[in-house]
């Protein structure tokens, strides 16, 4: 159960790192607190899912479920941090 735990966390961590890595502003604002927001959430979850994948670490059943619920909150913000901050229209 804890392997697939980990690689659930795994693919969820990587999926948002590349989510908001390849996030295009377009015609959006730059606005610079939500932009660091934006690259602590890119670093956080680089580094956790390096950490899974060097086997440095193994996911629990919680840190799973932050994983995927982070994962589903970026995609449907299609990667705009600024919809998951004050709530995706």
């Amino acid at each position: 159960m804890t392997n697939y735990l980990t690689m659930l966390a795994l693919l969820s961590y990587t999926g948002t790192c590349l989510r908001l890595l390849c996030y295009r502003r377009g015609l959006a604002n730059h606005r610079l607190p939500i932009s660091l927001v934006a690259w602590l959430l890119i670093v956080a979850t680089g580094t956790s899912a390096l950490e899974i994948l060097l086997d440095h670490g193994r996911a629990s059943f919680g840190e799973t479920a932050i994983a995927l619920t982070l994962y589903v909150l970026v995609h449907r913000a299609q990667g705009n941090v600024a919809n998951i901050i004050r709530g995706i229209e």
